[in-house]
């Protein structure tokens, strides 16, 4: 009887443990999206050719998953959690001149909002929205306003349908994003914080001829685009740092400072 009694409880054991790992696999795998990676702004295109890509997104255990598509690729097979809600971004780059990931904005599109089907339609905007999905995911506040949780429909409506000032419709990256992610994960979302962050006028030497784009995909064209001599450029910089490009290099500013990181066209 004592022996029956003990087969009866390590069946038990190994019935226990077995319905254990089949929990532990019940979240759902990854599976296969067609990331499609949208039409490079034309000033970019003019100016620096085709970008390699870098994509990266969130894997389930929380890291950051990253994937190269080489220059003339415009899309990317990516392994995507639906039931994982997240941002996934896009970074252009041009390594034939020396230029890296995140010296632009990035594309972007959020999980699972634009998943279709096995596909996955990336934009401009979009990088913007995975951007503050990001910024409201670390910030500290009440968890009724979690990224995971927000109204992103509504908020892609205010772009759709121009309810924004004209700035901030222009190029919405002029946006202190990290200051808006703050507030909405204290207080909740207020479309009136949607304002242009404050700038000052900064005249730039440039050290090499035109033509120099701006960093930000919305951008319109630099004064001194199309000179053929070095000149000034005036840029309106704030307290994050910004990005002009050239096959030259690179010019970062801000109120702090302006720095010139040469390309592989200027050793």
């Amino acid at each position: 009887m004592g022996k029956i009694k003990t087969l009866y409880i390590y069946i038990l054991f190994l019935f226990l443990v077995s319905c254990s790992l089949v929990s532990l696999n019940l979240g759902s795998p990854a599976e296969a999206y067609c990331c499609e990676l949208p039409p490079l702004p034309e000033l970019w295109c003019t100016v620096l050719g085709s970008p390699a890509w870098r994509i990266e997104w969130t894997a389930s255990d929380g890291s950051r998953n990253t994937l190269e598509v080489p220059p003339g690729v415009s899309q990317a097979v990516v392994p995507l959690d639906v039931h994982q809600p997240g941002p996934i971004w896009a970074w252009p780059y041009w390594p034939h001149l020396g230029i890296g990931p995140y010296r632009t904005k990035p594309a972007g599109a959020l999980i699972p909002l634009d998943l279709r089907d096995d596909r996955c339609k990336l934009s401009w905007l979009g990088g913007v929205e995975a951007t503050l999905f990001h910024y409201m995911q670390v910030s500290s506040g009440n968890s009724t306003y979690r990224a995971e949780d927000f109204n992103w429909p509504r908020f892609r409506s205010l772009f759709s349908e121009s309810k924004l000032p004209p700035p901030v419709l222009a190029d919405p990256w002029c946006v202190d994003w990290v200051l808006v992610a703050g507030k909405t994960r204290l207080s909740g979302f207020d479309s009136r914080r949607l304002v242009p962050r404050a700038v000052r006028s900064l005249d730039i030497s440039l050290p090499a001829a035109g033509p120099w784009v701006s960093g930000s995909p919305f951008a319109s064209a630099l004064a001194g685009y199309d000179a053929q001599e070095p000149e000034k450029v005036t840029v309106n910089a704030s307290s994050s740092v910004d990005t002009i490009l050239s096959t030259h290099g690179i010019i970062s500013y801000s109120w702090d400072g302006i720095a010139y990181i040469p390309g592989l066209e200027d050793p």
